[in-house]
């Protein structure tokens, strides 16, 4: 309660505020275009798992057989390369929006303007704003030469032709200008780029959620479609080329066999019709039989070393370094088959990543790398497997050596046959092998599906982002909220003016005895007998408390002195010797404030007699005293006239003799001292005190100055010390008394009769105020 009661002023400030944030999150909301968001999703499939048997149609299709690099799918789809497609496919080089009077709005679809390039776009883009005049006719920025729809215009931009629906003036609410902006096709893909966002959907899961936000909930949800079919398409384009370059391969290798067939069939030929070898002696058919066997197996042998010559050869090729390794030729080791599948999916991943990087960049030179390794590994297995293959060769050719020596007896034209039958089955076997595999690879290629799979389409419905009314409100009202409170907090960390009691209490342990308010009368003298107002029973109640404060005292000394001049030391020592006065004793004030003095002067006493002609002549001192009119026992004793060395005036020993008497004339003496903080004069009186009333002002003392008052009262100074602090405005919950009438005036109930006189006089003074 305390500290809402402290800071209920600003209240109005805060309320005001909140008003003020209110009305601009209204206004930004009215004015604010709209950005929706799309969103679609996508499962990256991985399909690349080999086939059993001696079918590697898959691996010769994809290059390998390991998991999806899902990050790598997800830097593709933000690629600059992938979203320039985007962007061309669905025009957006080329902005269009219509000017309204506050904010502009983007035209997609539906737009009546259109503008034509008939030069290349430069590389600093163009924008055009155009004012349609009639349905021929416009301006441009705001010129004044007047251009023919339909018709071509030059400017330093390059040349233009703009159409225009004419069906657009028919309604008089559609604008009349248009802002059409272009710039080049990488300047807008690296513009949408920002507005795309691909991430996976979930840790466990191959899918990504492809999502675009615009000001066009059309074009947010094509965007994001376009973006999925255009990957899709790239993924069968890459799988395209590797079956590509393995079709090419074969055909080379077709080629060169077609070649060598026929000059073994022309050998063939050739000899038969020279030597007229056709057929073979019934008894070496046993012998023909074996050799046969031994030789077939010789075949495949040859065969795959032919395989793995071409391979060594493709390999190690410079040209092909950049292309796939054809597989499935064949060849059934598995060592080798997994280096080239491996081999395959890097030079895979080396082109997606070319779409993103330059080639010069550090992850290129790495793949760059590791393709080098593999290449190297891949020539190593196939001359190990070459190897393997030559011991299995001579064993064969071995157990051939033996078989011919057992058929000497064969004619040697017999044995050329066999050689040259050999021959030409090896190449028939190559040929048709070769033939199979180009049929596969084509079929395959003409079967390829994309890598992905689109599960969600972006719908012509997107959800709107920004800005959300709700959040926009909240964060308004928050600003607005905190934006006073830190303007306050702010105030309140640079004031260095004692504001509350608790500034007085928290830094000193002198005891507060008492508040004393506002007032908004002109006179000094405020505590008379028929004065029954709040600050009247203020100073009633600061005389009370000072009656324990002096104790068991007849004649008390009371001292009122202050940190600085303009605190108030004469109205307290005026009111407060009055408070006294009217309880029966004789009080006396003492003008002790001889360089600055104001209390005769505040109650209307002009007179040049007073302390210092007492002091510094032999005048008699009851003479000196004044009656105060208003209030009886009231007296004062004023300054007199300003002597040149006050200070030294108050160590004459007259000082004695003043105070001795004085005390004995009367009940109560005031003495009205100097500030202690700017002179010494009060420390020099506080030997002639009982206790001391030390006065503090409301938003005038500095807080500071506590020091100051707990450094006199942990001393010991000043007698008796007690702080009274004046001139509090009731408001802020820096109430009037604390505990000294709550309630005074505003009953309970009925009004119960305290301060009815200053409650007329403020109803008063807020009537004539409203007149």
């Amino acid at each position: 309660m305390e500290f809402f009661l402290r800071y209920r002023r600003y209240l109005p400030w805060i309320l005001v505020s909140l008003l003020l944030a209110f009305l601009a999150s209204f206004l930004y909301l009215r004015y604010t275009p709209k950005r929706y968001s799309a969103k679609g999703m996508m499962i990256i499939r991985n399909d690349n798992s080999k086939g059993g048997g001696e079918d590697k149609f898959e691996s010769l299709i994809t290059g390998f057989d390991g998991g999806v690099n899902l990050n790598n799918e997800i830097l593709v789809l933000k690629s600059v390369s992938l979203v320039k497609d985007v962007v061309k496919r669905l025009g957006l080089e080329v902005n269009y929006s219509a000017v309204g009077d506050i904010k502009s709005t983007l035209l997609y679809r539906e737009k009546p303007i259109a503008i034509e390039m008939l030069s290349p776009l430069e590389t600093t883009g163009f924008q055009f704003q155009v004012t349609v005049l009639t349905a021929k006719e416009f301006q441009l920025n705001k010129g004044k030469t007047t251009y023919l729809f339909g018709q071509p215009f030059k400017n330093e931009k390059g040349i233009f032709r703009i159409n225009f629906d004419s069906s657009w003036l028919a309604s008089s609410q559609n604008t009349r200008e248009f802002i059409i902006s272009g710039a080049p096709l990488n300047d807008a893909a690296e513009r949408y780029i920002s507005s795309l966002s691909v991430v996976r959907s979930n840790e466990r899961a191959d899918i990504v959620e492809v999502s675009f936000v615009s000001t066009d909930n059309l074009l947010s949800s094509d965007f994001v479609n376009m973006v999925m079919k255009v990957y899709a398409e790239r993924s069968i384009e890459d799988k395209n080329r590797i079956a590509s370059n393995t079709i090419s391969f074969i055909e080379d290798r077709l080629d060169s066999i077609q070649t060598e067939l026929s000059g073994v069939e022309g050998d063939l030929q050739v000899f038969q019709e020279n030597s007229q070898a056709v057929g073979l002696d019934v008894q070496t058919s046993q012998y023909y039989s074996n050799i046969t066997e031994i030789d077939s197996r010789i075949n495949e042998l040859l065969v795959k070393k032919k395989i793995l010559a071409w391979l060594k050869d493709y390999v190690a090729n410079k040209k092909n370094q950049t292309d796939p390794v054809p597989v499935n030729l064949g060849l059934e080791e598995p060592t080798i088959l997994s280096l080239i599948a491996a081999y395959n999916q890097l030079q895979l991943e080396r082109t997606a990543l070319l779409n993103t990087v330059p080639e010069k960049n550090p992850v290129i030179k790495d793949v760059d790398s590791r393709l080098e390794k593999l290449r190297g590994d891949i020539l190593e297995g196939l001359k190990s497997i070459n190897n393997s293959y030559d011991i299995s060769l001579n064993l064969l050719q071995q157990n051939m050596s033996k078989l011919q020596g057992n058929a000497r007896s064969v004619p040697g034209k017999a044995r050329k046959l066999l050689n040259i039958e050999r021959q030409q089955k090896i190449k028939e076997e190559l040929y048709l092998l070769l033939l199979s595999k180009r049929e596969e690879v084509a079929i395959g290629a003409a079967g390829v599906l994309p890598t992905s799979d689109v599960l969600e389409e972006a719908t012509a419905r997107p959800r709107v982002v920004e800005p959300i009314a709700l959040s926009v409100y909240l964060r308004f009202l928050l600003v607005g909220l905190v934006l006073p409170l830190l303007i306050i907090a702010i105030r309140e960390m640079l004031n260095d003016k004692v504001t509350t009691r608790n500034d007085v209490s928290s830094n000193t342990s002198t005891p507060v005895i008492g508040e004393v308010g506002r007032s908004s009368e002109q006179q000094t003298l405020i505590v008379t007998r028929n004065n029954r107002s709040y600050i009247s029973e203020q100073f009633r109640s600061i005389r009370t408390n000072m009656s324990y404060v002096l104790g068991q005292v007849d004649h008390s000394v009371i001292l009122i002195t202050s940190s600085m001049s303009g605190e108030g030391k004469s109205f307290i020592s005026t009111n407060v010797g009055a408070a006294f006065a009217l309880s029966g004793k004789k009080t006396l004030v003492l003008e002790f404030d001889i360089r600055k003095p104001k209390v005769a002067v505040n109650l209307g006493i002009q007179t040049k007699r007073g302390l210092s002609s007492y002091l510094i002549t032999e005048e008699n001192l009851a003479s000196l005293i004044v009656p105060v009119k208003e209030v009886d026992g009231l007296f004062i004793l004023p300054c007199g006239i300003i002597p040149p060395n006050p200070a030294e005036m108050l160590l004459m020993p007259k000082m004695q003799e003043l105070f001795k008497w004085v005390k004995n004339e009367f009940d109560v003496v005031l003495i009205d001292s100097a500030p202690v903080g700017m002179v010494s004069d009060a420390i020099t009186l506080a030997q002639y005190a009982d206790a001391t009333l030390y006065i503090v002002r409301q938003k005038y003392t500095f807080k500071r100055m506590t020091e100051l008052i707990e450094g006199l009262y942990s001393g010991k100074k000043l007698p008796k010390m007690s702080v009274v602090v004046n001139d509090v405005k009731a408001e802020g919950g820096y109430g009037y008394g604390y505990g000294y009438g709550y309630g005074y005036g505003y009953g309970y109930g009925k009004s119960s009769g305290y301060f009815d006189e200053e409650k007329q006089q403020r109803k008063l003074r807020w009537s004539l105020r409203r007149k």
